[in-house]
């Protein structure tokens, strides 16, 4: 027996009331509301139900008007209640109605797949997948004239609160191996195989019944930090595909949930987001990148710089996904005057950052060896949050602060939209394994202040030269935590140069700064003093 309420904008009737009232008395009301999440397809949502459970059994609210949140509410309220039940390989779908839905799976275990068929839509196309089963207490919320349609990976009961009443001829049908919408169904064991109805099975294909855009199909690119510089980056080079991008503190539109901690935890998280997207490649460049703040995190660098990339990189696999990791110059330990490093190049990290992306790299090509990891260092350019070298140089010339630089620590500073272009050319060659993915230039920390301040021009810009270790000292004292780095950290592209064409290059620094001021993005940058 299931017992549900609904309240809607004409009431509940007494008796529901009370009866709903001395069940949720009888157990120990002590679990959290149902907890919802966007999904990649705009306006589409995830929830996990509030279970409430003793030694008798459960009780469950499957929708409650006063706790569900506005966006997985029908405009209309919920008109139909329909409870289906299929067996274990039927696949329904896919289905497009003029309302939304919210669904429960009350026994058994789907495959979900929701996907957008709303023309103009930021989402147009895309298809996420979630797997829903009366274990896990997951619930949808299907938005109106999206697709629906799922594979039973069990005999499985399932719940519709509908926005709107079944109307044949309202509904569209979409054939659910269309190589347009290209979903990846689960391939079931041998004893079983999809059972589709007649109707399903005839559905046409989409550019039977609507006006597709012409050319190559999308691919499905997942963003592992996207609200960062680097991911930002990588959503405007890769701004033809479909783009599904995650954060972690910084959210942005559009951009769904993922924590590095938490998946290096739980491994699951890194399974539902890679089965949600299915994505063709996914880039991390997500990482705890705060490096004399590492010194003192305990176990988090690894969790998030190394267990949970390796988390991701063994689910994408299992996808037939194809990775990139974005590794960094400290993995090196900087000691040899004028040499800049090559791939094969004994790794030596000197603080616990570089220690961390050490291990990470190790990590992903243990779980993939097909892996992309990518060493970088020095990264400038448009950024949302405004916060890398070449902002806090532009602000402190608009406010007339003096700029401390060493003059003894050497690097290969890197333009986002390069290593960005740079990605794209490695992925199209095929390339695998390391690289060195750096501007072309090594200079000191100083020379890159003086040639930024020369070339936009700068003309505010107090640079005061300093040695390293006066800074390790300043940084020491004034945060309590610091970290040692390597003075002499130029890494060598020729393994770069010879593998892409010439067209992904980096650029010299004084090309790049240019190239951003003439096309500027994200956070508003100063060039000069007021």
């Amino acid at each position: 027996i299931i017992i549900f309420s609904i309240t809607t904008n004409q009431g509940v009737p007494t008796w529901s009331r009370q009866v709903h009232a001395r069940v949720q008395q009888s157990f120990e009301m002590t679990a959290p509301l149902t907890n919802w999440s966007p999904l990649i397809i705009a306006g589409a949502f995830v929830g996990t139900d509030a279970r409430f459970e003793d030694e008798r059994g459960y009780f469950q609210e499957l929708f409650h008007n006063a706790k569900y949140p506005e966006n997985v509410k029908a405009e209309t309220g919920i008109l139909q209640v329909s409870l289906s039940h299929s067996k274990r390989g039927v696949l329904r779908g896919i289905h497009r109605s003029t309302y939304s839905k919210l669904i429960t799976v009350t026994r058994g275990a789907i495959y979900d797949v929701i996907v957008d068929l709303r023309e103009g839509s930021q989402t147009f196309g895309l298809w996420c997948a979630v797997h829903v089963s009366r274990e896990n207490k997951k619930q949808l919320f299907i938005p109106a004239r999206c697709g629906h349609g799922f594979l039973c990976l069990e005999d499985a009961d399932m719940l519709y609160l509908q926005g709107g009443c079944y109307d044949p001829s309202s509904e569209k049908d979409t054939n659910p191996f269309d190589p347009f919408l290209d979903i990846s169904w689960p391939k079931l064991d041998a004893a079983h195989q999809i059972i589709l109805s007649r109707k399903d099975r005839l559905a046409p294909k989409l550019n039977e019944w609507m006006d597709l855009p012409t050319g190559p199909l999308k691919k499905r690119i997942l963003i592992i930090g996207a609200s960062g510089q680097v991911g930002g980056a990588l959503a405007e080079a890769f701004k033809s595909e479909h783009i599904i991008g995650t954060y972690s503190h910084n959210s942005g539109e559009g951009l769904v949930h993922f924590d590095l901690e938490e998946a290096a935890k739980d491994p699951s998280l890194a399974v539902d987001l890679i089965d949600m997207c299915s994505p063709h490649i996914v880039c991390i460049c997500a990482g705890m990148t705060w490096v004399d703040g590492c010194e003192n995190a305990g176990d988090a660098p690894f969790l998030i710089n190394c267990e949970g990339p390796r988390s991701l990189v063994r689910a994408a696999k299992r996808r037939g996904s194809k990775t990139v990791f974005y590794s960094t110059d400290y993995v090196f330990d900087g000691l040899i005057k004028g040499h800049t490093y090559t791939e094969s190049d004994r790794v030596n990290p000197v603080n616990v950052y570089g220690q961390s992306k050490a291990a990470g790299e190790v990590a992903v090509l243990e779980e993939d060896p097909s892996c992309l990891v990518l060493r970088t260092t020095g990264v400038f350019g448009p950024e949302k949050q405004g916060k890398n070298f070449v902002y806090q140089l532009c602000r402190s010339a608009a406010e007339g602060k003096q700029m401390l630089c060493a003059i003894d620590s050497y690097g290969s500073p890197t333009y986002n939209r390069d290593l960005a272009n740079m990605t794209v050319g490695l992925i199209e060659c095929g390339a695998r394994g390391i690289f060195n993915c750096v501007g072309p230039q090594t200079l000191s920390r100083k020379d890159f202040a003086t040639l930024v301040a020369d070339t936009l021009p700068l003309p505010g810009l107090n640079i005061c030269s300093v040695l390293s270790e006066e800074l390790f000292e300043k940084t020491l004292e004034s945060r309590g935590t610091a970290a040692k780095r390597g003075k002499h950290l130029g890494l060598d592209i020729a393994k770069l140069k010879r593998t892409i064409p010439a067209a992904f290059q980096p650029r010299c620094i004084e090309d790049a700064l240019l190239h951003w001021k003439h096309n500027p993005h994200g956070a508003e940058i100063c060039f000069a003093k007021k």
